[in-house]
C-alpha cells in the first residue's frame, strides 16, 4: 500500500511522512516546497501534477493547506487554489485512480475567515 501525503513540508505532513517511513510504509510526500520528506514538488492546484502522483497511491492523506500564518505571505487566490481547487483535484483524481481511502486533515479556517471580514470593515 502506497500512501500519498500532501503538505509533506509542513508540520503535520512532515510528521506523518516520518512516521510512515519509520514503520516501513511506502509513502510519497507531495508539497510545493522541497523538503527532506517531499518526494514530488508541485502544486495540488495543478491537476496533471496530482494525476501523475496518484497512480502510485492506494491511500491519500491530505494535509496540505494554507491557513492563518499564510495570510501575510499568500494572496486570497492562493488560498482558493490550494484549499478549494487543490482539494477538489485530489478528490476527483483519487476516485478516478481507484484510491481506496482518503483522509482529509484541515486547518481551522474560521479565524482566517473572521480576519478577512474584519480587515474589510471600515475603522470606527
Amino acid at each position: 500500500m502506497s500512501v500519498l501525503v500532501t503538505g509533506s513540508a509542513g508540520h503535520l505532513g512532515e510528521a506523518l511522512m516520518r512516521r510512515f517511513r519509520a514503520l516501513g510504509r511506502h509513502a510519497i510526500g507531495v508539497d510545493q516546497k522541497a523538503s527532506l520528506c517531499t518526494d514530488r514538488v508541485g502544486s495540488i492546484g495543478e491537476r496533471t501534477f496530482i494525476e501523475s502522483g496518484m497512480r502510485q497511491a492506494s491511500c491519500v492523506v491530505h494535509a496540505a493547506t494554507l491557513h492563518k500564518p499564510h495570510v501575510v505571505t499568500h494572496s486570497w487566490q492562493d488560498f482558493i487554489d490550494t484549499n478549494v481547487t487543490g482539494t477538489l483535484n485530489l478528490l476527483e483524481t483519487a476516485v478516478a485512480a481507484g484510491v481506496r481511502s482518503f483522509v482529509y486533515l484541515r486547518a481551522r479556517l474560521e479565524p482566517l475567515l473572521r480576519f478577512r471580514v474584519r480587515s474589510r470593515m471600515p475603522a470606527v
